[in-house]
């Protein structure tokens, strides 16, 4: 095999120090794995150097840094150590300790060769024994400085040694034995004149002048701070705090926004650095919108400029979506038949905690027999109301049906039965019924996805909602009349088969849902007229067919027994909520549902 040509390269090798220390939480080693390569980046930018001009192979804990010849070896010695002491103490100060970052770097230079799996070569070997040295681990351990400079004896002599400017005085010989290698180093420890900048953690009372929080916050600063948020009371306080904290972490109930701000304070800042505190004192200011709102806002301005982070706020304030006057949150229930036995069925769902995030993950699983359904939604939607009991929002509540199972009576179901006293779900919900084949079906979402938009431009008029049953539409096939783009709704002369007919021509409701139709009625026994009646009182009103659950429940909750809309099923198919319905499920978190 012909050996590929030598390149001289100057070769950086850096590791995080005690990557795998116990106190690292998997959150702390994503943070840590992230923040190593934005101290680089922002490290090496600061010396002149662009990493994408450089051959970077990650390993982990660390990466290999192979720097082309063209970039100054003695200005890479002299700059590059103090711009990763600034950058590391700068990630630092907004991560709590098990995710804060010390580093081992070792410099050397060498003629290396490329194959197939990345670069191999005694100078490549030498550089990672050096880097590994017990003496340079220990020092740095025992030192409050984060950087641990470990430079070969060949690149000191031929490059720190020759420049006054990279203080060859302040480097060390130490002995190295790793493996196959006997010799020796020089060693300089950086960013130990001063104490590590400490995170953002709980805060403590102010007296208390708890020193982590300090490292953020002065004390006058947190007087402040505690004063403006301790008497604040925000309906959105789950919401808020979830955004602030992304993905990055759960976020428990709080008792009080000064409360949820400590909490978010003591939570690492993610890949671009803005503290979760700092993002939840913007997204509470946009809340407030008041003089307490403005002084926040402020404040948390100054503060991501001492991070050096206002890029990224503008960034985030660019991309945030603002916050609904109405925000409404979503429990999307699927019911779907089992595939051998019509007798069982599939429940799964999925649970929105914060409106503005969609769609949420699938939160479980379940075969069970049919007429079990009832009692195993009222555990989903209690499970539900537990976790947002903290929460003054509307919610949403939806079942998306199989066909087969259409007939189910769902406007009559209720909650709460395991306690002997149970509630018709009507009471406090209104209730939506939805298709679950059409949502399985991707090639009907273009047109349904269009009637949609045209609904949203006029929604209030009942000549868009075809009156299907009466004789003189009969005179075409009810699949090429639904063609014609003026019809958003239908009204069936009776309900669907759990299973069409291909041999008794068209089906009304699939020409519907292959037509995009996001809106369909039908009547276990009303005639046309009395049908068309209920139609029309609940078609008229405020917001139009949009203000149709609404105004469907409150008919609901004054029907007497009798009354026919107490058994009127209204399909309301809106295609901007959807969900991925084979996604992969989240564990429960409920203990009944072993």
């Amino acid at each position: 095999m012909q050996l590929s040509p030598t390149e001289h390269k100057t070769i950086v090798v850096v590791d995080v120090a005690e990557f795998t220390r116990r106190d690292r939480r998997p959150a702390d080693l994503f943070a840590v794995h992230e923040g190593l390569y934005g101290v680089l980046q922002a490290a090496f930018t600061g010396v002149g150097v662009d990493l994408e001009d450089c051959d970077v192979d990650d390993r982990g804990d660390g990466a290999l840094i192979l720097v082309p010849p063209t970039v100054s070896k003695s200005e890479l010695a002299d700059k590059l150590p103090d711009r990763l002491v600034a950058e590391v103490r700068r990630y630092n100060s907004t991560r709590v300790a098990a995710a804060q970052l010390k580093l081992r770097v070792s410099l050397h230079a060498g003629d290396i060769r490329r194959n197939a799996h990345g670069w191999v070569g005694n100078a490549v070997n030498l550089a990672f024994r050096i880097l590994d040295a017990e003496e340079a681990k220990a020092e740095l351990r025992s030192s409050e400085g984060v950087i641990a400079m470990i430079s070969s004896a060949h690149f000191f002599s031929e490059v720190i040694e020759q420049d006054p400017g990279s203080a060859p005085e302040s480097y060390r010989r130490i002995d190295v034995s790793i493996k196959t290698f006997d010799g020796y180093a020089w060693l300089r420890l950086y960013g130990g004149s001063g104490a590590v900048p400490r995170p953002v953690a709980m805060a403590a009372p102010v007296s208390d002048a708890n020193p982590q929080l300090r490292g953020l916050l002065t004390e006058d600063e947190m007087k402040v701070l505690q004063g403006l948020l301790v008497e604040v009371e925000t309906p959105r306080l789950p919401m808020l705090a979830s955004r602030a904290a992304g993905s990055i972490v759960p976020v428990p109930r709080f008792g009080s926004v000064w409360d949820a701000f400590q909490h978010l304070a003591d939570v690492n800042a993610g890949p671009d650095g803005v503290p979760p505190a700092i993002e939840f004192l913007e997204l509470l200011a946009a809340d407030l919108g008041d003089e307490n709102g403005a002084e926040l806002k402020i404040w948390a301005a100054q503060k991501g400029h001492a991070l050096r982070r206002t890029s990224a706020q503008r960034e985030r304030q660019a991309a945030r979506l603002p916050l609904p006057d109405d925000p409404r949150l979503h429990l999307m229930i699927a019911i779907d038949v089992d595939a051998i036995d019509e007798s069982r069925c599939v429940l799964s769902f999925w649970r929105q905690d914060d409106p503005l995030e969609w769609p949420p993950v699938r939160g479980g699983v379940f075969e069970l027999a049919v007429d079990e359904l009832e009692q195993r939604i009222d555990d989903v939607i209690v499970e539900a109301e537990d976790a947002w009991s903290d929460q003054a929002i509307s919610v949403a509540l939806e079942f998306v049906v199989a066909r087969p199972l259409l007939g189910l009576p769902i406007f009559t179901w209720c909650k709460e039965r395991r306690s002997g006293d149970p509630r018709p779900l009507v009471y406090d919900y209104a209730l939506v019924l939805r298709s679950l084949e059409r949502m399985r079906s991707t090639f009907w979402h273009r047109p349904w996805r269009r009637r949609w938009d045209s609904l949203r431009e006029d929604n209030s008029s009942l000549q868009r909602i075809h009156p299907y049953g009466l004789a003189e539409t009969k005179e075409n096939p009810i699949d090429a009349v639904l063609s014609e783009s003026r019809w958003v709704g239908l009204v069936m002369d009776e309900p669907p088969a759990a299973r069409p007919d291909p041999s008794a021509g068209p089906d009304a409701l699939t020409a519907a849902l292959r037509s995009g139709l996001p809106l369909i009625f039908w009547h276990p026994r009303a005639g046309a007229k009395d049908l068309r009646m209920l139609v029309t009182g609940l078609v008229h009103g405020e917001d139009g067919i949009f203000g149709l659950p609404a105004r469907h429940r409150d008919a609901l909750l004054a029907a007497a027994q009798d009354d026919l809309v107490r058994d009127l099923v209204v399909l309301l198919d809106d295609p901007q909520w959807m969900v991925e319905l084979d996604g992969p499920s989240a564990p429960m978190s409920s203990g009944g549902w072993a």
